[in-house]
């Protein structure tokens, strides 16, 4: 069911309904301008290409909102300052839950990593749902890649006068097990 409506709708959008009836909106249905995306001191120009969002219940008679899309743009380099142009697809699979206690209380190690629980207790503004998504897939640290940091260039350069010592194989990711983390603490 393809979905039109005025603007107002989309401020008080049901999402428990457009679920049940298997709702798709698109970007060419209604403008939303991203107020975050336009103020975000790290975005220094965007371009959303497209975007959809669709409703249908699951396996469970659960009601999930899919939002997917594209959007461009420029991020200023931590490193340079200068932009760093990126092409961005998104797809965020809401599984709507009642309240905050039923969205805690769901099996996380159930979901893969494209899916969320979210507390949905009434009316939600679609569009702050959807900037939600496009600011969560911006990237964390965009940099060139001729932009390194200087301690990597620093080892760079002491590689190249001692070769005989080995290099780090071992990437560090300091936020790798955040979300075993996130998920421990909720039990």
């Amino acid at each position: 069911m393809r979905h039109k409506a005025s603007q107002k709708e989309w401020d008080e959008f049901d999402a428990w309904a457009f679920c049940r009836l298997g709702g798709v909106v698109r970007h060419s249905d209604v403008g939303f301008e991203f107020p975050r995306l336009r103020e975000d001191p790290t975005i220094l120009s965007f371009e959303v290409q497209h975007w959809e969002v669709s409703g249908h219940m699951n396996a469970k008679g659960e009601s999930v909102l899919k939002l997917q899309g594209q959007f461009n743009a420029d991020f200023a380099c931590v490193a340079c300052g200068l932009g760093v142009p990126d092409s961005i697809p998104f797809t965020r699979f809401l599984i709507l839950k009642k309240s905050e206690a039923e969205a805690d209380a769901y099996d996380d190690e159930a979901l893969d990593e494209d899916t969320d629980v979210v507390a949905c207790p009434g009316a939600i503004q679609l569009r702050d749902f959807l900037e939600d998504e496009l600011l969560l897939a911006c990237p964390m640290f965009p940099r060139h890649d001729h932009c390194r940091p200087q301690q990597e260039a620093d080892t760079s350069a002491g590689e190249a006068a001692n070769p005989n010592e080995s290099a780090p194989t071992e990437v560090q990711r300091p936020f790798a097990n955040l979300g075993d983390l996130l998920k421990a603490g909720k039990k």
